[in-house]
């Protein structure tokens, strides 16, 4: 049974305000163990091998599995394009990054992308650009990239500052609009209608919407913020990662700090209460966090020891946390839940993860990938469309 996207999620918030009033993948700077090789989206899963071929598993009515078809695969697939070095996807769609900065991306098309004629891209289409990136970040209506002297630029849907250029409207010119600010960037991760990065210093600025505190500035929320806003407690950050409408990251200090939307306890704080300004997650000793749910209001983010041990916390409808839990989500009535980090079954060591809506699966360091949670459309990759929540073997050969 699928959940309901973000989308009309919001709608169900917004609805239930009427009646009660009420209220994305970059490791560690310096860090050699966490790689974007592996990357979920809402239904998917993709990965590279040790020679930069892409595979895909899972949904592929849009085009996600990159291989000229649009059917689901419940076993890897050859992605028509590379080789690359970065992977990055979320929603419905994915790019990849080659070794001379060149962007592709398939599955459904963010606007201003790809010179597209039609709303989805079967195979890996060049980003209509001659810009080289270093990195890129896709969002569900927006993307960013990093170029090499570190200036951040986007492309996509403006209309809720989601491209962070300073306008509020959609008004860019195709296919790049530098983010607003002059910010020399390390680290960039979109969201739904909006995003955050990390500048050269650590400090973590955020832009778009803010309909639940998802920019981290404190104070107002259902703002936008067309230009990047410094998130607020004078953090300092090694790692980021931006989820549907919150985000997490973890500080030099070594905590682990979430803002944004919790009501499936995506934030970690023992709480199901939105934040405004950064919150400790409870009991963290991460050396990275991973967002999921770009698509899915009911998020679960994961962390990572730096023994390569995982943990994840929030919805847990599907197994998606990789262990029992034994709370039940306000939003959603007898849904399972987690407000605090609980320990991936199995004992297995991750050198990085991928969280998708309702699935979660983890690199290992010989380059096999093992998944859990939600399997309607084999986005665990193991030959099944069997949910699980403890981690299983996927298919795809490093």
């Amino acid at each position: 049974m699928r959940r309901p996207s973000f989308a009309s999620s919001i709608c169900c918030i917004i609805a239930a305000a009427a009646l009660t009033a009420c209220s994305s993948d970059t490791g560690p700077s310096g860090s050699g163990r966490l790689t974007e090789r592996l990357v979920a989206g809402a239904d998917f899963t993709c990965a590279l091998n040790h020679a930069g071929a892409a595979f895909c598993w899972g949904a592929g009515a849009a085009g996600q599995l990159g291989d000229g078809e649009r059917s689901e695969s419940a076993v890897p697939v050859r992605v028509d394009g590379g080789p690359y070095v970065r992977l990055t996807a979320t929603g419905q769609h994915a790019c990849g990054l080659r070794a001379d900065g060149r962007a592709e991306c398939w599955g459904i098309a963010i606007s201003h992308c790809c010179a597209q004629t039609q709303d989805t891209l079967a195979v890996p289409t060049a980003v209509a650009t001659s810009t080289r990136f270093s990195l890129i970040s896709i969002g569900e209506v927006s993307a960013c990239g990093i170029d090499a002297a570190q200036h951040a630029f986007c492309w996509g849907d403006q209309s809720l500052g989601g491209l962070g250029s300073g306008v509020d409207a959609d008004t860019a010119i195709p296919p790049l609009a530098p983010v607003a600010g002059g910010h020399a960037f390390a680290i960039l991760s979109e969201g739904v209608f909006g995003g955050c990065g990390l500048d050269t210093g650590g400090q973590a600025w955020c832009w778009g919407a803010n309909l639940f505190g998802e920019l981290g500035i404190g104070g107002q929320v259902d703002t936008v913020a067309v230009a990047p806003l410094a998130v607020s407690g004078r953090l300092r950050f090694t790692q980021l990662a931006v989820g549907g409408a919150y985000a997490c990251g973890v500080t030099t200090t070594g905590l682990t700090e979430c803002w944004g939307v919790n009501v499936a306890g995506a934030l970690g704080d023992s709480t199901m209460i939105d934040h405004s300004v950064p919150a400790p997650v409870v009991h963290a000793n991460f050396v990275a966090a991973f967002a999921g749910g770009k698509n899915d209001i009911l998020d679960h983010t994961c962390g990572l020891d730096a023994s390569g041990a995982a943990s994840c916390w929030g919805a847990n409808d599907f197994g998606q946390l990789g262990a029992a839990s034994t709370e039940t989500c306000h939003f959603a009535a007898g849904e399972a839940c987690s407000t605090a980090p609980v320990s991936v079954v199995g004992g297995l060591m991750f050198t990085t993860l991928a969280l998708g809506d309702a699935h979660t699966c983890g690199l290992v360091a010989d380059g096999h990938v093992y998944c859990w949670g939600r399997n309607d459309d084999g986005e665990l990759g193991n030959g099944t469309t069997t949910t699980t929540s403890a981690p299983v073997l996927s298919m795809f050969t490093p």
